[in-house]
């Protein structure tokens, strides 16, 4: 508009005329209302092109806390998540057995009740002598608990071996090592430890296997005795080396938990089985392990 002015200024000072007709066209174009209100629109123009991005604004203050949403309604668990409880349900299942008799692996695990176990092929491992790492010349409260490492040499302890046969159905398999490498297995049919007000009280029967006879079911229907609650009346768990804790009826036939040595040093010290091996040639190693179907 200012460029149209310039040249209706520059017509009349050339003509030099300042007529009627002049001043109305200036008076017209120049006229405010005609400028900035009245003068009507034109067509719309073409599209320009996009200008250039402006610089980044500056960073604003971080925005107050919102408040709490209300909360949405449940859903339902659809398939996958299902089928995901259910793979959960089972590995709780597996991680927490209630004996390994149910236990698809082999070794250190916990039961449903709490007791470390070791299981071997579906068996629960509760004695094991190896290299004499462990002392077992120990306390009668130490024989009720349980004492030694679960993945080597231990005694499980004769409140879970009772715990664990007291529903009866229960095997029992020892499996005995010498020195020279010879091994031999005695397999009993039925196997249950009584409770500590009967002191703990061993019932074994049904023998057999290659250990040469039923040592072990000399101690039938003994109770246990260790050093300091001696229940034996030739007082053999502390007259024997080692101070073992056993079931004793006038000492044992099968005595397990001799003190470990490569050579006896007098009848009946260290790891017996009397029909295999005799009383003065002590075993290298043992395993005690029940099963309960």
């Amino acid at each position: 508009m200012r460029g149209v002015i310039l040249l209706l200024l520059l017509a009349c000072y050339v003509i030099m005329t300042y007529s009627q007709e002049c001043r109305q066209v200036l008076t017209t174009v120049c006229d405010n209302d005609v400028i900035n209100s009245t003068m009507q629109k034109g067509d719309k123009g073409d599209v320009g092109r996009s200008g250039k991005s402006g610089l980044p604004g500056a960073k604003g203050e971080p925005g107050g806390v919102g408040q709490k949403g209300t909360q949405g309604d449940s859903c339902a668990l659809g398939s996958l998540g299902t089928d995901i409880i259910t793979r959960l349900a089972k590995i709780e299942v597996f991680l927490s057995i209630s004996s390994c008799a149910t236990s698809s692996s082999n070794g250190p695990r916990r039961l449903t009740s709490g007791v470390e176990v070791y299981c071997e092929d579906g068996w629960t491992i509760f004695q094991r002598r190896i290299d004499g790492s462990v002392d077992f010349g120990r306390r009668w409260d130490e024989y009720a608990n349980g004492f030694g490492q679960i993945d080597g040499e231990f005694w499980l302890g004769l409140d879970n071996i009772h715990e664990m046969t007291l529903g009866g159905g229960c095997r029992l398999k020892i499996e005995l090592w010498d020195f020279d490498g010879n091994q031999a297995h005695a397999d009993y049919s039925s196997f249950s430890v009584d409770s500590a007000e009967n002191l703990y009280r061993l019932s074994v029967s049904g023998y057999s296997g290659n250990a040469g006879g039923n040592s072990f079911g000399y101690s039938n229907n003994a109770p246990f005795s260790t050093w300091d609650r001696d229940n034996d009346s030739n007082h053999c768990a502390s007259a024997l080396a080692g101070n073992q804790g056993w079931w004793m009826k006038r000492c044992c036939e099968a005595c397990l938990n001799g003190v470990w040595m490569r050579q006896s040093t007098g009848t009946y010290h260290g790891i017996i089985w009397y029909q295999w091996k005799g009383t003065r040639t002590t075993l290298k190693s043992s395993k005690m392990k029940l099963r309960c179907d």
